[in-house]
């Protein structure tokens, strides 16, 4: 099928600019992240590094500390004008960004303390493993991975979300949160709510998605949407998200996710291995430490790809559920072609491009789906 009327195509040719320098960002931070870890190990900085810090300690883990922190810290300086332009300047320039400067740098700092909490006792465990277990740390390093996937994920709603933005939970007594608990009685399922996230705080883009585990699982409707998208169309998107609880399609991404941590960190092993060899240089050592970050982060983006081939099959289950349960195929086709026509999605990507990087169906795709579901009915 060909463009849909629904689809603004005047929009879509703003929408494929638009993205089109979406991936070039990427592909610069890409190039960013080889060039840095390259430059680093082959211009021996790595190893400096270290023997700086062993003038101050020689202390195993406080070494390992001080060494991540200078490395990411470094590096998140040295991408800082990249990630300003392309987050809060190209995102103005196209009108989506309603942040003050002020905001995104406190949301960028935050980002780089979290991104530190997380990131020392992660690299921490690792080379205690390799110490530890020399010839099977991925294993032991798979199992700590996906506990903490698993804890990040039922802390991510009521800890991690709460530090960039504002949540309120949507009383029974509103018009849609009465459709949305008619749903789930439907289904006989229960969630721990509905909650309205105030996206508009900082993008007039709009969203929603199914977050946390277990106690803490709730389905979350930006601000924007529940303002700019009919009770219909909203009613629709959650119906979607309720899909993905029905299909308990975050312990399956889990499962996944987990899979794909097991074989990074196994080829990881193999490849650092293999360099020690020829290299010679020891895998404990910190001071190799781009060496493991380059692999695992080498390795990772190709298990990406089939990840994202499983995640947009679950996304289009999700969507048959949604048209099944709600029966308004047209309030379907109509927010999928707003969230195409507002946010400057291209409708129908080059094939290679979603492939690589979507973890959704084109919203294309999606509106064509939902055409046929429609006709079969």
């Amino acid at each position: 099928m060909g463009y849909n009327e629904v689809i603004d195509k005047n929009k879509q040719k703003q929408a494929k600019d638009y993205q089109k320098k979406k991936i070039i960002f990427k592909i610069i931070g890409t190039t960013l992240f080889l060039a840095y870890f390259l430059i680093l190990i082959f211009s021996n900085l790595s190893f400096l590094i270290k023997e700086k810090i062993l003038y101050f300690t020689n202390i195993k883990w406080q070494v390992i500390a001080l060494y991540v922190f200078f490395i990411l810290t470094l590096y998140d300086l040295i991408s800082l004008p990249l990630e300003f332009y392309a987050s809060y300047t190209f995102e103005h320039k196209y009108h989506f960004s309603t942040q003050t400067l002020k905001d995104w740098f406190t949301d960028w700092l935050k980002s780089y303390i979290l991104s530190l909490v997380l990131a020392i006792p992660v690299v921490e465990g690792i080379y205690w493993a390799i110490r530890t277990f020399p010839q099977n740390w991925y294993l032991v390093v798979s199992v700590f991975t996906i506990i903490l996937v698993v804890f990040l994920n039922y802390l991510s709603p009521i800890l991690l979300t709460p530090l960039f933005f504002k949540l309120r939970k949507i009383e029974g007594d509103n018009e849609l949160a009465q459709r949305l608990i008619g749903l789930c009685d439907k289904v006989n399922t229960r969630v721990k709510g509905v909650y309205e996230i105030n996206f508009s705080s900082k993008t007039t883009k709009a969203n929603a998605y199914l977050s946390g585990l277990g106690n803490t699982r709730r389905i979350v409707i930006a601000d924007n949407l529940l303002e700019n998208f009919t009770l219909d169309e909203a009613e629709v998107v959650f119906a979607h998200e309720l899909g993905h609880f029905v299909h308990r399609d975050v312990l399956k991404g889990i499962f996944w996710v987990s899979l794909m941590y097991l074989a990074a960190f196994y080829f990881t092993n193999i490849i650092l291995k293999k360099l020690s060899f020829y290299l010679n240089y020891e895998i404990s050592d910190i001071s190799n430490f781009p060496f493991l970050a380059l692999s695992i982060g080498i390795v990772l983006f190709l298990f990406s790809i089939p990840l994202n081939l499983n995640s947009r099959k679950r996304e289009q289950q999700a969507d048959e559920f949604a048209l099944k349960i709600t029966k308004k195929v047209d309030s379907f086709i109509t927010s999928m072609a707003k969230f195409t026509n507002r946010d400057l999605a291209d409708a129908y990507p080059h094939p290679l491009i979603e492939f690589l990087f979507y973890s959704h169906p084109s919203i294309g795709k999606r509106i064509d789906f939902a055409r046929e579901f429609k006709e079969e009915k």
